[in-house]
């Protein structure tokens, strides 16, 4: 598991994590390469948008829970993002929840 962030802890912490706190495509290879051909994935809206807009996402997964909150983060909040096109990929409910898969085919 990678972390990324602007300050890596200065005590122990658990052997499975890594602190990164360089660039962000940097820290995107390096997950990329500890995966070794498998997924990664990005945790966190500030992050994904950091990644939309460096081009560094190939799909989004949305699960959708019927809960409306009166505040909370944006999925996309970004004016200054453009058009990022998608293509639905999957669409498939389990219960209450709903999962949509997006990949992202164009951004400008």
């Amino acid at each position: 598991m990678f972390v990324l962030t602007h300050r890596p802890p200065d005590s122990d912490h658990h052997p499975a994590i890594s602190f990164l706190s360089g660039d962000l495509s940097d820290a995107v290879a390096a997950a990329e390469a500890a995966a070794d051909g498998k997924n990664v994935i990005v945790f966190g809206a500030n992050l994904t948008l950091q990644c939309l807009h460096a081009g560094l996402l190939d799909e989004i997964v949305i699960h959708l829970i019927p809960v409306l909150l009166g505040d909370g983060v944006r999925l996309v909040g970004a004016p200054d993002l453009g058009t990022v096109t998608l293509e639905r990929t999957l669409v498939a409910a389990n219960g209450p929840i709903t999962d949509l898969r997006f990949a992202v085919t164009r951004r400008g």
